[in-house]
């Protein structure tokens, strides 16, 4: 009779360890958002807005809202994310955007990381750097992310 308990109990122990567990649906998965504070941001004849379409292991795709008063010239001239405790990775700039009269255009933005890596080290909050030369102002916008 021992025996016998001993064998049921090691094959349900098996197959409980079989059992397939979903995956997490995407609302569940961690992902970038651009804090609430962020609408949009003025320089000149343009207004750019940011906007996190995509955030996977590799990286977050933003789509960057360029929305002109008259013909403007938007060049984009260094980008980098910036984590909370100083550690700073340098990613590709978009591409520049020339917005003839009163243009409205959504530019795609990769950023390549290791967002893997960035999440098991804990380091879910940044702010994304985006520095740029438009009609001959340079400055930089700072858009603050976290990563939920």
């Amino acid at each position: 009779m021992t025996v016998r308990v001993v064998v049921i109990g090691l094959v349900a122990a098996g197959l409980a360890g079989c059992v397939v567990v979903r995956p997490p649906y995407p609302a569940e998965r961690p992902r970038w958002q651009l804090v609430d504070s962020v609408k949009q941001s003025e320089v000149g004849c343009v207004i750019a807005r940011p906007i996190v379409r995509r955030s996977g292991k590799e990286g977050i795709g933003v789509q960057l809202m360029l929305k002109s008063r008259g013909d403007c010239a938007v060049r984009f001239t260094g980008a980098k994310l910036a984590f909370a405790g100083g550690t700073t990775i340098a990613v590709d700039v978009p591409p520049p955007q020339d917005l003839p009269g009163h243009s409205l255009v959504y530019a795609w933005w990769p950023i390549r990381f290791d967002n893997n890596a960035v999440w098991n080290a804990g380091k879910n909050v940044a702010e994304l750097h985006l520095a740029y030369d438009i009609a001959g102002a340079q400055g930089e916008w700072t858009f603050p992310m976290v990563q939920r």
